[in-house]
């Protein structure tokens, strides 16, 4: 082994957006390196859990303050108001790396992670920013769908496509440039001129934990990005919830339930799951951290967070917001799908999946649930959808070079 590293990650969002890193770091851990976080109190535990060092960022009500927004899960505001969040958060970044003191060898952020990046851009700190997602890239062969409604773009004229990304970056440039060229003038760096290409895919190394079968190489991509598989996230056992076990056994695979980790606006998704439920038959697992306000029926249980390694294998389907996290969980066991997307990069995922023809998407209503929960559950489809996941799933045994190889390389 060559030298002993010191590595600070720095993931920006939730656990789906948080689990990746901590996966890297528990590799490079294991080949002897120092692993640190910059992390918000929120999600200090799962830094701690792992037996890794954490520096806070701004504190527990930051986090609430944000979490708490309803316009972060609304088509189109959602995107915009992380952004803000983003902004708002680059003087918190810069106590919290001056407060870890010391010089590290390598600075590794999530995509949204450009206040870090830009302090170790001024201290000279070789840096990996990875992006776990495919709308975080743009091609003319490959578009992003960046909103709801926006699918007919991928089939539109390039003149289209193009005054579609000048759209985009005008609105970038205006509320994203400013303070983070701001901050970085501070740092006596030079200003950038494009949020898309200056900004999002400034490193040293740019990584992709996705795999090309789930987004495929595309010649007009920034130049150097290298790509991975999905993260084969995997922590300590902990043991099921309280009384899961028990009905998990008591009859018949359910369908999983969740919007996320961070999603705390969950009354409506829990209500359209019990009433879907109804409709279909069958028995629901509902995954998320606020509880029902209403009695639950027998046929559906609750529960605050579960290892979804552990609990997807005895489930039927999973329904979900079409996190990237929760995607590449149930890809790897083979169940199939449905979709409801809110914002983010949800559009653009639930729209690989059904290319991939391994789900559903479906609006939140009821009568549009259940018809697609349906489909997903006749006897003749699933068979066919877990195959698939099974075969995409595989891996790529003739990829040479790891993601922590390539971290190792990039810290030179």
């Amino acid at each position: 082994m060559g030298r002993r590293l010191r590595i600070l990650f720095v993931p920006f969002g939730s656990e789906g957006d948080i689990n990746p890193l901590l996966w890297l770091a528990g590799l490079l851990a294991g080949r002897g390196h120092r692993a640190e976080f910059l992390i918000t109190p929120h999600y200090g535990h799962l830094v701690a859990r792992q037996g890794l060092v954490w520096h806070p960022i701004g504190t527990e009500e930051d986090f609430q303050r944000m979490a708490n927004d309803p316009a972060l899960w609304k088509p189109g505001i959602g995107t915009w108001r992380v952004a803000q969040a983003m902004s708002a958060s680059l003087p918190a970044y810069q106590q919290a790396f001056h407060a870890a003191g010391g010089t590290f060898d390598l600075v590794v952020t999530s995509s949204f992670g450009l206040a870090a990046s830009a302090l170790a851009e001024a201290q000279g700190i070789p840096r990996l920013m990875l992006h776990l997602q495919p709308m975080c890239l743009r091609s003319r062969d490959d578009l992003p769908v960046m909103a709801k409604g926006s699918a007919w773009l991928c089939e539109a004229p390039g003149l289209i496509q193009n005054a579609a990304f000048l759209c985009v970056d005008a609105v970038l440039n205006r509320t994203m440039l400013p303070p983070l060229n701001r901050f970085r003038q501070a740092l006596g760096l030079p200003r950038l001129r494009d949020f898309y290409r200056d900004a999002l895919h400034r490193a040293e190394g740019i990584g992709l934990l996705f795999p090309p079968w789930f987004a495929e190489p595309q010649p007009d991509w920034p130049h150097g990005v290298r790509q991975f598989d999905f993260p084969t996230v995997r922590f300590a056992d902990s043991p099921l919830p309280s009384g899961l076990l028990t009905w998990l056994q008591s009859g018949e695979a359910p369908v999983l339930w969740t919007h996320g980790s961070a999603n705390v606006h969950l009354a409506h998704s829990q209500q359209l799951a019990c009433d879907v439920t109804q409709s279909v038959g069958g028995r629901a697992l509902l995954v998320g951290k606020i509880p029902p306000g209403f009695p639950l029926p027998p046929s559906v249980f609750h529960c605050a967070h579960v290892p979804f390694e552990d609990v997807l294998p005895r489930c039927r389907a999973i329904v979900h917001h079409g996190g990237i996290g929760t995607m590449s969980k149930a890809f790897a066991s083979g169940i199939p799908q449905l979709i409801l997307p809110l914002a983010h990069d949800q559009h653009d995922n639930a729209a690989r999946l059904r290319r991939l023809r391994c789900g559903l998407e479906s609006r939140p209503t009821k009568s549009a649930t259940c018809a697609a929960l349906r489909k997903i559950l006749q006897s003749d489809e699933i068979p066919a959808y877990a195959a698939r996941c099974r075969a995409l799933s595989s891996g790529n045994p003739g990829r040479k070079t790891s993601i922590a190889d390539w971290a190792e390389i990039v810290a030179g």
